[in-house]
């Protein structure tokens, strides 16, 4: 299992690797099938450690020569996990862990690491865990950088928050990251029956409760395998956060239109549109490469969407077999992602440093998407960030050089979501204080 841990951490940290895609390529490659109690270990640790790295560092400088910065990839992996189990896995003796790490610190051939790796975690094991982190937080130099210890965040992600949103806010959405997200599911109503559906679900085993913002969307625990549940394989249900559905919610989508999803992998939104046409209509998904259309396509063949057009295109280029075509324009564009850290901690690391190139990139984007608009026609700009610069100050853009129409989303959203920025056209889902993943949508209209 420490194995499976290690390179779970060690390709997503040390090579900018992606964790539920190293989580999947691990647990499939392990040759038997895991159990339940296995695969529990192996998430909890392996995202674990992801998450904490920063605060796992400032353990391990604390007790080491050697900074962290300047140690052997390898060992700074074994460490982290070492210093994760010791703090955080109450269950598993001390003495285990030290030894366990010391066996795989021999197996990555660093036998003459070993000895060091023994010393720093047995000296961990040894002090007072609360004493040690009282003591570690109190060397905090201000507000900004207690707050990065405490949520093992970077500091410029912090700065970035309370700038934005204050203290109060900063900490909930912090907070939101280590918090169970549970898997959320959207019936794809023409193909089943929605009750028929939640009735196999529940009748599995399966506890399901209605989402807060959006039909058809409910919350699912207590089962093993999304894909062995009744209604996957079948097309009658596909997994989606509640926010990503609020582009089609407030798209205004009618049977007959003709819409066009931009950076559509892995085709959750483009997928709802075919639902909202109800066999009426067009949707048009494509994005960069040939990777991110495979993964449209196989899920279009399992929700049986025929008629779903699927290309290979790049976002920044105009499409002129495209142009004046579409009624609805969806352009989730490719963000820094603070809205989905909880899901994928290892985001947070380069998140705030990417965000200025990449505000630049979502407007070409953008730019080039609205050719397709037809006149009348109606753009929907969506992110899962939370980062103003790439969410309110884009939508300003939009409205200032591209002269788009804000629409307000008042009438397409639930009355609790409503406010004076929806009146505006735009909407912010922030963690911790709403539902959902962090989200940020804009509406305009082609004059």
């Amino acid at each position: 299992m420490r194995k499976a841990v290690f390179d779970i951490v060690f390709e997503t940290l040390e090579r900018d690797g992606h964790s539920d895609e190293m989580f999947q390529r691990v647990t499939a490659r392990s040759g038997q099938e895991l159990t339940k109690q296995e695969k529990n270990f192996l998430r909890r640790v392996s995202y674990g450690v992801i998450e904490r790295a920063l605060e796992l560092d400032r353990v391990i400088d604390h007790f080491s020569k050697t900074p962290v910065k300047k140690m052997k990839p390898v060992v700074r992996t074994i460490l982290r996990m070492g210093v994760y189990e010791l703090w955080y896995m109450d269950a598993i003796p001390a003495s285990a862990t030290c030894d366990e790490m010391v066996k795989l610190a021999k197996k990555k051939k660093f036998q003459a690491l070993s000895g060091f790796v023994n010393g720093v975690l047995r000296n961990v094991a040894r002090a007072d865990k609360e004493t040690l982190r009282e003591e570690l937080a109190a060397s905090c130099k201000g507000q900004e950088e207690r707050l990065a210890f405490d949520y093992a965040v970077p500091l410029d992600l912090v700065e970035l928050l309370l700038k934005g949103y204050g203290k109060k806010t900063t900490k909930k959405i912090l907070a939101s990251y280590y918090e169970e997200n549970p898997v959320t599911i959207r019936i794809q109503t023409i193909n089943a029956q929605e009750e028929q559906v939640l009735h196999r679900l529940e009748a599995a085993g399966v506890t399901v409760e209605p989402c807060r913002y959006v039909k058809h969307a409910y919350h699912i625990r207590e089962f093993e395998s999304v894909e062995n549940l009744p209604g996957f394989a079948e097309g009658h249900f596909t997994i989606q956060d509640e926010s990503s559905m609020l582009p089609v919610v407030v798209s205004g989508i009618v049977p007959g239109n003709v819409v066009v999803d931009v950076c559509s992998s892995p085709g959750g939104k483009a997928l709802h549109a075919v639902d909202a046409l109800q066999g009426d209509g067009v949707v048009s998904a494509r994005d960069v490469s040939e990777g991110k259309v495979a993964r449209i396509e196989e899920n279009a063949k399992r929700l049986r969407a025929n008629t779903l057009e699927v290309k290979v295109w790049d976002g920044q280029e105009p499409d002129e077999a495209w142009r004046e075509k579409a009624d609805v324009v969806i352009v989730d564009v490719p963000c820094s992602g603070i809205g989905v850290i909880g899901r994928k901690p290892e985001i947070k690391y380069n998140a705030v440093a990417n965000a200025s190139e990449l505000c630049q990139l979502q407007r070409r984007i953008v730019k080039a998407s609205v050719t397709m608009m037809k006149p009348g026609g109606t753009l929907i700009y969506s992110t899962c960030t939370i980062n103003p610069a790439e969410n309110e100050e884009n939508a300003r853009w939009i409205e200032g050089h591209l002269s788009l129409k804000p629409v307000s989303l008042n009438d397409c959203l639930p009355e609790s979501l409503t406010n004076k920025m929806t009146e505006r056209g735009m909407l912010q889902i922030l963690p911790g204080i709403q539902e959902g993943n962090g989200f940020f949508i804009a509406k305009f209209r082609k004059s």
